[in-house]
């Protein structure tokens, strides 16, 4: 396994988060009224019919799931019901354009003994006209977020339960490196980039609920861009950004209100 020399550049890393969160945020924010979310299903439909699925317990009890797991959903609470609101900012040299986007957690249920949260991505266009080829747009419908433990799996489209086959999205608490590419953690010899890591952790004040939370940078080492966020214990993230240096394309999304389960 490589270990980059990263520790010593967290604490500027995280300066620099601090003051690009700051300059970049949009001049204005839109109006954020969580009572227009849609009700999440009392019970959810199995991925296919041929999944054995249990019924998930409510986050006050939850003796099915194992002490690892439960901690980690402490953590990113990843409940029926659970919703992030961003403003989402695309843009290009020549234009931006802003979408109000919500993550909602639909459903829930055991698959082949892990916990999957099914979320439902929608996106609202606020400001500009995007072209149909227009990069960076935010994507909508649904991607799964499977919890084994203190790791965290994010696919799109279908279920991943073949872990060694899955995107590796967080590990909770954060070790010092990880690999989220599968072809990398199986390599005998891990790429210089790829790799995943996280700040040390820091207070952070969030307006929404008048709270101070304990956050993480968390970034995925490139060589022509840049793909990080700020990550909240009890929350989940409240900043992402990600941009190519070359042809200055990229995103940045803003936490502007939540309701947590």
């Amino acid at each position: 396994m490589i270990r980059p020399r990263i520790t010593s550049r967290l604490s500027f890393a995280v300066l620099v988060l601090v003051l690009l969160s700051g300059c970049l945020r949009p001049a204005s924010l839109p109006t954020v009224d969580l009572a227009q979310f849609t009700p999440a299903p009392d019970s959810a439909e199995p991925a296919t019919e041929a999944d054995a699925v249990e019924a998930v317990p409510s986050p006050t009890g939850t003796p099915e799931l194992d002490p690892d797991t439960q901690a980690t959903l402490r953590r990113y609470p990843l409940w029926v019901g659970s919703s992030w609101v961003y403003t989402y900012v695309g843009y290009t040299r020549e234009k931006e354009v802003t979408w109000r986007v919500v993550e909602t957690v639909v459903a829930t249920q055991i698959v082949e003994g892990y916990y999957v949260a099914t979320v439902e991505r929608s996106a609202e266009l606020m400001e500009g006209t995007p072209d149909s080829d227009f990069p960076y747009k935010p994507e909508e419908g649904v991607y799964y977020e499977l919890v084994d433990g203190q790791n965290l799996y994010r696919s799109e489209g279908q279920i991943q339960t073949d872990l060694d086959a899955a995107w590796l999205d967080l590990v909770i608490p954060f070790p010092e490196v990880w690999y989220p590419d599968p072809r990398d953690r199986a390599s005998a010899a891990p790429p210089e980039t790829g790799y995943k890591y996280a700040s040390d952790p820091f207070d952070q004040a969030l307006p929404e609920d008048n709270s101070m939370r304990v956050c993480y940078k968390v970034a995925l080492k490139l060589t022509d861009g840049n793909d990080e966020g700020t990550f909240c214990d009890g929350v989940g993230f409240v900043y992402r950004e990600a941009a190519r240096w070359d042809s200055g394309e990229g995103f940045r999304s803003e936490m502007v209100g939540f309701s947590l389960q």
